[in-house]
């Protein structure tokens, strides 16, 4: 049989193997990172012409080099220390050990200390931090070790296991870093290649989506745009969940694509699975996800049945003002909406009264003592008896409402730059204040190629975009949370760039750029 075998292959694929045998002992999270982008490669590029497949295999390539090198620089170049996250681990009893005691145990004289058992690549770069240096990721990786070592029965120290089964952010995001490195060994690196491979997933399904909705030119333009604005680069090497988010919320707009445009029963079965399951672990992921994303699929499918139907088009138009009025005039949704409104209000006085980069929404009435003073006795949870900033009125929830959406569109502007890495971004904002104006027109030439896929990307984006900008307050916390919404608005803004191409060259016919 070897035999058969040309000897340059042979020699090749011994190569591989030996490569990845001696890739795999020192590092199997960077191996099983290597397969799954190349599975990705290989299902993105099915079908597509040679000419296309090398323009996108080439950007990828060049997209997940770049962030492969990142991650890398920033490991190996981080300080020194033990395996053990640099804090070291007591050698207690395992059984001694109890969540609800630990400050009761203190320490016992001349307790022995030991590192946790790591990959090779690991050792002395437990200090590695993500990508921005940020606080919350540093003690995402370090929570996650935490677990993993509980799961293995090895003795940690109780502050640190007080610490890993901590109520606050603990999201299902915990758990799949936890088990990841339960399977494959603990690696600070590991949380970012996932984040990664998460980023690129959600890129190409995206990708394929969009191609077929939108032509060629429009996915093209989309993709290399996604893969190299800086802020959602910088994400998708962080440590931060909003990878997984993003995944699942591009998840649920594919199989609601799938599930419409599905012939028979049965075929739909996988498709409203994935719909349903993507809704229930987006809610585990963050707060709040099902609802913006059911929101956004529900008023996307609804737009997109109407736009097809001149008639329906205008029966929505003498029905939805009369329904809204009619719903608005209630007493009840009155009062829910306003309690609402307070609450986002509650949460945006805490963003603003925090150390960061602020902006302000409200009228300055509720920057006093008073609103702080709700804020930390509890009133953020919005009992009964107690609602927060209750003497809102109608009038001001309406100013706070649309300062927020206006803030959403604009901020950071060039005079409430306060910092060098804001100064920088500034840049960036130059594309994004492109991007939106892109993708107005890229909403009118979409609703014309295809009616539901536009309305399902302008649903979640605008309810997405709602949601940020009523419970924002701080502009980089703001800046981030707004780029969960790019990777779908950035199809639309692709899509309007390549009409306004076509449009401007006199010798080209809309549709042009999509042929070639």
């Amino acid at each position: 049989m070897l035999a058969k075998v040309p000897g340059r292959a042979l020699v090749w694929a011994t190569a591989t193997g030996i490569g990845l045998g001696i890739a795999y002992v020192l590092s199997p999270v960077s191996v099983w990172f290597f397969i799954a982008i190349t599975g990705l490669f290989i299902w993105v590029s099915r079908g597509l012409p040679d000419r296309e497949r090398r323009w996108v295999l080439g950007t990828l390539t060049i997209a997940v080099v770049l962030r492969v090198l990142v991650i890398a620089v920033l490991f190996l170049g981080s300080p020194t220390g033990s395996c053990g996250w640099g804090t070291p681990v007591p050698m207690f009893a395992a059984d001694a050990i109890k969540e609800d005691d630990w400050l009761n145990l203190g320490r016992p004289g001349g307790a022995s200390y030991a590192t946790v058992s790591c990959s090779p690549l690991t050792i002395g770069n437990d200090s590695f931090v993500s990508f921005f240096w940020d606080g919350d990721g540093n003690a995402m990786k370090r929570r996650t070790v935490s677990i993993q070592n509980i799961w293995r029965g090895i003795p940690i120290d109780p502050f640190l296991r007080s610490i890993a089964w901590e109520p606050y952010a603990m999201t299902s995001y915990v758990y799949a870093l936890a088990y990841i490195q339960y399977l494959l060994g603990p690696a600070p690196y590991a949380i970012h290649l996932f984040n990664v491979v998460a980023f690129f997933a959600s890129t190409l399904l995206l990708y394929r989506l969009v191609r077929s909705s939108y032509g060629r030119a429009a996915a093209l333009v989309g993709l290399v745009l996604l893969v190299f604005l800086p802020t959602p680069f910088a994400w998708s090497v962080s440590a931060m969940k909003e990878q997984l988010y993003i995944l699942l919320g591009v998840s649920t707009v594919v199989a609601t694509v799938a599930v419409v445009r599905t012939n028979g029963v049965v075929k739909r079965i996988a498709p409203l699975l994935l719909l349903v399951g993507s809704l229930s672990v987006i809610e585990t992921v963050r707060v709040g996800g099902s609802l913006i994303f059911g929101t956004g699929l529900g008023a996307g499918v609804a737009g997109g049945v109407i736009i097809r139907r001149v008639s329906l088009i205008l029966l929505a138009f003498l029905l939805v003002p009369y329904a809204g009025y009619r719903t608005l005039g209630n007493a009840d949704v009155q009062d829910r909406i306003m309690s609402q409104l307070q609450r986002f209000a509650v949460m945006h006085v805490g963003h603003v009264n925090t150390i960061g980069n602020f902006y302000k929404l409200l009228d300055q009435r509720f920057y006093s003592d008073l609103s702080v003073k709700q804020l930390e006795d509890g009133s953020l949870l919005g009992t009964q008896t107690k609602q927060p900033l209750g003497d809102m009125t109608p009038v001001e929830a309406l100013r706070f409402s649309g300062r927020a959406l206006g803030y959403f569109v604009v901020a950071p502007l060039p005079w409430q730059v306060q910092s060098r890495t804001e100064m920088v971004f500034l840049a960036q904002q130059v594309v994004w204040y492109l991007m939106v104006v892109l993708a107005a027109i890229g909403v009118v030439a979409g609703l014309r190629r295809d009616p539901l896929v536009t309305c399902l990307l302008c649903g979640v984006t605008v309810a997405g975009a709602v949601a940020i900008a009523l419970n924002s307050g701080n502009i980089g916390t703001m800046v981030r949370h707004r780029d969960t919404v790019v990777p779908f608005i950035v199809w639309l803004s692709a899509l309007g760039a390549v009409t306004t191409a076509s449009t401007w060259m006199s010798w080209a016919t809309p549709g042009t750029l999509d042929s070639e």
